[in-house]
């Protein structure tokens, strides 16, 4: 049995599966999102999962960032059929202009490895927000697509690890957001049983 590949196979199945989760609670208006946030998450996903590609060259490392790209996208568009709308915030410029210097650095350092660490740096301040939010009202969020997504990220670093090549960077993105999904769905739980 190829493990890497099993393991490849979980992590897209899961994230896709958490989208599902995600998505249907925009349609059945228990989750209103930002086009803006989302515009800009759309962004950071397609650069991530084009970076990571080139970093690791790893088909079975990607399919959480390529599942994760495609599934940001149509819930860009999903959200913007749902015209939910809002300015531009400064955790939203920040995330944009660290998206665009990932792609400088990259072009000027010739360095995959160098934009998907930028990268990194916009994924954990997009972050920020959501946290803000789910301490002040812990229904904003269902904790469920974020669990979903923490297990994706823990399979994908299984994935990482199995096929690994001695490179520390190839861990870095699938720690960061098993890390960061994890923190966050504990957050939404911790506080809806504090507001129980």
């Amino acid at each position: 049995m190829n493990l890497p590949l099993l393991f490849s196979l979980l992590t897209g199945c899961l994230t896709f599966s958490g989208y599902v989760v995600y998505n249907r609670g925009i349609f059945l208006g228990t989750c209103k999102p930002n086009v803006v946030s989302w515009a800009l998450w759309a962004m950071a996903t397609i650069l991530n999962m084009a970076s990571y590609f080139a970093m690791t060259g790893d088909i079975l490392k990607n399919s959480l960032p390529l599942v994760s790209s495609v599934a940001c996208l149509v819930t860009f568009i999903f959200v913007l059929c749902k015209k939910n709308s809002a300015r531009l915030s400064l955790t939203d410029m920040a995330i944009f202009c660290l998206g665009m210097a990932s792609v400088f650095a990259w072009w000027w350092f010739k360095s995959a490895t160098c934009a998907n660490m930028i990268l990194q740096f916009a994924i954990f301040i997009a972050f920020i927000p959501t946290y803000r939010s789910v301490w002040k009202n812990p229904m904003n969020e269902n904790p469920v697509p974020w669990m979903i997504f923490s297990l994706a990220y823990m399979m994908l670093s299984v994935t990482v690890i199995l096929r690994w090549h001695g490179n520390n960077f190839d861990l870095v993105f699938p720690l960061l957001g098993f890390v960061l999904h994890c923190a966050l769905t504990f957050l939404i739980m911790l506080r809806r049983k504090c507001i129980a």
